[in-house]
């Protein structure tokens, strides 16, 4: 059983601001802040590993090579610092950045459960959507691609309307009985919340989506198994630059939060000393 000794300073019952019942239910703006920095933090303590991974592996290549005498012995460790050239310090030095780098694009290549948000900085209010008539076409392809999986960006998340998996952050929360977006209307396939919906749903084009059409123009629309034969993958490095921009954002974000928006009230302060016992539900 948890005992919380409360000793708050007393106040004034008709303006009892800041408090909250001990039992009240945690809100989801707050349990959200508190994941966005559990997830940043997670993402620094796996960049410093990586960037020790570097180190070990630039450190190991170097050793490598010296002993099998390709490179030439290190410097006198008597000589200077400034002096010193060829050391092994230097070598792994020069060859821990492009390490460094190769090892944040296998990262980027194969992210699997990795945190990943949408790095395209673009307001999403600012897009205008693709010259699709989805409400006329909706009854032909049912809305497939609410089936997608895709990852949120900083705004989603800061707005609170879209939904996003905690078990696999940041992306689009969907439904284990037909594995859609959790907005989407199981009867009538429509978008719950068009007006907010996220970037990626904005841009997506889907008439040459051979997951969804044999034929767009024919109005021909695919198997529900389709597979899409055009080639989607980004460029390594763009992949990487848009996650690196992601990392900023998102960062900056979490650090300028704040848990309050406005003053709120809440029940009287208790008197200090007061012991508050949890609810027995």
């Amino acid at each position: 059983m948890i005992v919380m000794i409360c000793d708050a300073a007393a106040m004034a019952d008709d303006k009892p601001y800041g408090t909250e019942a001990a039992d009240a239910p945690v809100r989801r703006a707050d349990f959200e802040r508190a994941l966005r920095f559990l997830n940043m933090t997670d993402l620094d303590v796996r960049d410093s590993l990586l960037r020790l991974a570097a180190h070990v592996v630039a450190l190991t290549d170097e050793l490598t090579r010296r002993l099998d005498g390709v490179e030439p012995l290190p410097a006198d460790p008597n000589t200077p610092a400034r002096e010193t050239k060829g050391t092994i310090e230097d070598a792994v030095g020069e060859q821990l950045t492009p390490t460094f780098l190769k090892i944040q694009l296998a990262e980027v290549k194969d992210p699997g459960r990795r945190l990943w948000l949408e790095g395209d900085p673009t307001s999403k209010y600012t897009v205008d959507g693709a010259d699709v008539p989805c409400a006329e076409l909706i009854h032909l392809c049912g809305a497939r691609c609410c089936t997608y999986s895709f990852p949120l960006s900083t705004a989603d998340l800061d707005e609170g309307v879209i939904r996003w998996d905690y078990g696999r952050p940041y992306m689009i929360r969907q439904r284990a009985s037909d594995h859609r977006c959790v907005h989407n209307d199981p009867d009538t396939k429509a978008c719950t919340v068009h007006a907010q919906r996220p970037i990626v749903c904005r841009k997506y084009d889907c008439r040459h989506d051979t997951r969804v059409w044999i034929d767009y123009e024919k109005r021909i629309p695919a198997p529900l198994d389709a597979k899409d034969t055009a080639s989607t993958d980004l460029d390594l490095f763009e992949r990487l630059r848009r996650r690196e921009m992601s990392y900023v954002a998102e960062n900056d974000a979490v650090t300028h939060m704040w848990p309050e928006a406005e003053p709120r009230t809440g029940p009287p302060a208790p008197a200090p000393g007061t012991r508050i016992l949890p609810r027995r539900d």
